[in-house]
This record gives structure tokens, sequence and C-alpha cells, in this order.
């Protein structure tokens, strides 16, 4: 019973910071509104990945997509691997690797992308405001930035 106690933080953690990451794609991150609100849009963190591309911004399209999904991803994978304790080869290599994703912020960048389409949006005549999908979005990275620290500390306590 002892030894699974520990357990019990990083998984809740873990599948808590998954469960907010799938509601940040699945709500809008922000709203938009033209001409005193006639037309209204929703703008989904996906759907500003392909806004960029679509564009031809081809870097800003990538920074967002590296840093709003697939370092999210892979850093879910090889904590999930870590929780459950497989021992990988390149341990030391990984846990760097995740040192410099979490130094680098995800929430940084995607507030950083969320700016940058507002300014892109925002005009007179055009409001935007931030949704309910920027919430989850930020608390997921964050409680994935908890357990991944948390995980380091045991670590180093085993050690």
């Amino acid at each position: 019973m002892k030894r699974f106690i520990p357990k019990i933080l990083p998984i809740s953690l873990f599948f808590i910071s998954i469960y907010f990451f799938v509601l940040g794609l699945i709500y809008p991150i922000m709203g938009s509104s033209m001409l005193l609100g006639l037309k209204k849009q929703d703008i989904y963190l996906f759907g500003s990945v392909e806004y960029f591309f679509e564009e031809g911004e081809l870097f800003v399209g990538g920074i967002i997509l590296t840093f709003t999904f697939i370092f999210p991803i892979l850093k879910y994978i090889i904590l999930f691997l870590k929780i459950i304790n497989v021992q990988l080869k390149s341990g030391k290599i990984i846990d760097a690797i995740i040192d410099i994703i979490n130094k680098w912020a995800m929430l940084d960048v995607f507030v950083v992308a969320l700016i940058i389409i507002n300014m892109k949006l925002n005009s007179i005549l055009l409001a935007s405001k931030l949704k309910v999908g920027t919430t989850y979005f930020a608390l997921s990275i964050l409680l994935l930035m908890i357990c991944s620290v948390y995980l380091k500390y045991k670590a180093k306590l085993s050690s």
C-alpha cells in the first residue's frame, strides 16, 4: 500500500492533464465577432494551425503545431512510460529533452500564438475574446509540467 500511494499523484495529474488537453482541442480557444456582433466565429486550436498554413505562414504554423501538439504528445508518451516504470536505454537523454521542453514551456508559445492570431484578426470592426478552450489547454500544460517535475523529484530522492 505504501508503494501505491506515491503513484496516485502522478497518475492523477497525468490523466487529468490528458482530459484537459482533449477539452482544449474540442472547445474553442477564442471567439470573434464582426460588425457589432452580427457575424460570430469560434476559433479552435487546430483551426489556428490550419489558418497559418493556408495563409502561407509556414514558420508560424509550424511553431504552433510543434509546441502545442507534437511536443505535448511526445511528453505524454514519455511521462507515461516513466509512470509505469519502463526503463528506456536512453533515459538520461530523454530526461534532458523533457527538461528542455519544460523550460520552453509550451504555454508561452501558446500565448504568443493567441496574441498573433488576435493581432491578425483584430480591427475596429472585429472584437475577439478568449474562450474556455484556452483555459483547458493551459491547465493541461501546467498539470503535465507539475507531473514531470514531481517524477523528476521522486527519481532524485530514490537515487
